[in-house]
């Protein structure tokens, strides 16, 4: 039977133990700094017929900032601003979540499925919302939304933010490992029949579900907090 453990692996450098799914995050940064080289040497070439590179890029930019303003809640200004801010940091997240989990199809452990990592990015998510609100409406607006409907839902809606890194984290953690929980035991049950077009198919629309849904969360977490 496959083994399955909540443990973040050891990884070993020298004396310290830095952990695999540190090791497994500098080799994702790494690749994507020199993908962004490579990458601003053709986006300084851009023209104004979008096509093939560029035409992705416009795609997946423009995509993300409209799902922004319609998750924030379209209809307003604070919502276009709150939609700039908001999604190049939403954008840096899904792609971090989708490349260190997609990593599994190459035998690698992702990086998600230790909960370090998962609460980590669920940190940052916290800090995006805020810093979002904060820059839309101000500290004050920030403090009174906590006040809304009444004053008395206050506590309750402070202690519900500063739940949400948490919840995010574990939300997270939990679907990439039961994820990779369900690969094993297919693998272990029928490792003939099974074939790897469809353990591939799964995996990617698993990691796909997981980045769609941690791009999400922060920003409907931002239109309640601007609203």
């Amino acid at each position: 039977m496959p083994e399955v453990s909540i443990m973040p692996a050891p990884f070993r450098i020298g004396a310290v133990n830095v952990g695999q799914s540190v090791v497994i995050a500098w080799m994702v940064m790494a690749a994507l700094i020199v993908s962004m080289f490579f990458a601003k040497d053709r986006i300084g070439r851009f023209s104004g017929a979008p096509k093939g590179f560029q035409a992705l890029c416009e795609l997946i930019v423009g995509g993300v900032h409209g799902f922004a303003i319609d998750r924030i809640g379209a209809g307003h200004g604070s919502s276009n601003r709150a939609a700039d801010i908001a999604a190049p940091a939403a954008l840096t997240l899904m792609t971090y979540v989708f490349i260190t989990t997609v990593v599994e199809l190459f035998g690698l452990p992702p990086a998600t499925e230790d909960i370090n990592c998962a609460l980590a990015l669920g940190l940052c998510a916290f800090i995006t919302v805020n810093f979002t609100a904060i820059r839309v409406k101000g500290l004050k607006g920030r403090a009174l939304a906590w006040t809304r409907p009444v004053a008395g839902v206050a506590p309750i809606r402070i202690l519900t933010d500063l739940i949400t890194p948490f919840s995010m984290a574990a939300r997270l953690f939990a679907n990439v490992l039961a994820g990779g929980v369900i690969m094993k035991l297919l693998y272990a049950v029928v490792p003939v029949l099974l074939p790897a077009a469809f353990g591939a198919y799964f995996s990617l629309l698993h990691v796909g579900i997981q980045t769609f849904v941690f791009g999400l969360l922060p920003l409907m977490y931002i239109g309640e907090a601007i609203e």
